[in-house]
């Protein structure tokens, strides 16, 4: 049976990392992971990408604080496919004008889900990132990233960190690909 870090990969080049430019919605979306590059046993529709009012509006809930400078957002889903398996992995980008401006909408999301009850365990993932900030609690995961001007959150549902990690290392790795 296959499983995380099976897939074959995805994600497109320009000749320079993604995250250190602005991104328009489309471009974000187009640096969410495939269900491939997850894992050959996952499954889930294509990510959907908005720019704007939106995407800050989003921020905002998603955060618990105002976005100033994000430009655009993109979310996809996947989930093992068949009902023997709960694994599961949410990838979300907010795309900013400035690493300043994408850095202090990552410490407000990390802080927000910092938080629960029981409280999450904060966790060290080595995902190549610029800064993360990861917490655990049981199967779930949350990892925070921020590369350039963008800011990365998975949220997984999985079997232990190494897939977590791995999952987490390959959406930095999408936001860094180069052609």
């Amino acid at each position: 049976m296959g499983g995380i870090g099976s897939g074959t990969g995805s994600g497109s080049g320009s000749g320079k990392s993604k995250a250190s430019r602005t991104l328009s919605p489309e471009e974000l979306r187009a640096l969410l992971p495939t269900n491939e590059g997850v894992g050959d046993v996952f499954v889930g529709r294509d990510g959907l990408a908005i720019g704007g009012e939106p995407a800050r509006k989003q921020c905002a809930k998603d955060s618990g604080a105002e976005c100033p400078g994000v430009v655009a957002a993109a979310h996809k889903e996947s989930v093992v496919r068949g009902d023997h398996d709960d694994r599961k992995v949410e990838f979300t980008l907010f795309a900013f004008d400035s690493p300043k401006a994408a850095s202090a909408a990552a410490k407000n999301l990390a802080a927000k889900k910092s938080k629960g009850d029981p409280a999450p365990t904060p966790t060290k993932i080595k995902a190549g990132a610029d800064e993360t900030q990861a917490f655990t609690s049981g199967k779930s995961a949350d990892v925070v990233m921020r590369v350039g001007n963008v800011v990365a959150y998975v949220d997984a549902y999985m079997d232990g960190i190494d897939d977590v990690t791995y999952v987490a290392t390959h959406q930095v790795d999408l936001l860094k690909s180069t052609a």
